[in-house]
């Protein structure tokens, strides 16, 4: 289990909440077999801790990739745009446009990289 707040964050957002159920609808690292769209899944990609010579290190920089998956392009857009307003009043959104499709499966991934710095 990710040590990123990003579940707990994401379900207290009410507008996000409009968009998409996140209590069964946000996985971490992949969503279950037969999971309905839209859904939303993030994973870890790399971290840092941020050490000291004199002392630990007091926080960690943790980067992370939220996608959002659907049938409409439009409407992944949408709510990664709405999952992107929740996430970046915590984190530096990086790479703020993944675009992807996957034709066997014909849904349309939308999300985008970022940094969050874990005060520890």
């Amino acid at each position: 289990m990710s040590f990123l707040p990003i579940y707990r964050t994401l379900k207290a957002d009410i507008d996000l909440a409009l968009l998409i159920n996140v209590e069964s609808k946000a996985f971490e690292d992949v969503a279950p077999f037969g999971t309905a769209p839209p859904y939303i899944v993030w994973q870890t990609i790399s971290g840092q801790a941020n050490n000291h010579l004199d002392e630990p290190a007091n926080f960690d920089d943790t980067q992370y990739q939220v996608m959002v998956y659907d049938t409409s392009p439009r409407k992944a857009n949408e709510i990664r745009d709405a999952v992107r307003a929740v996430l970046e009043k915590h984190s530096w959104i990086l790479n703020p446009s993944i675009s992807q499709h996957d034709s066997k499966a014909k849904l349309y991934g939308r999300g985008f990289d970022a940094n969050w710095i874990l005060e520890r």
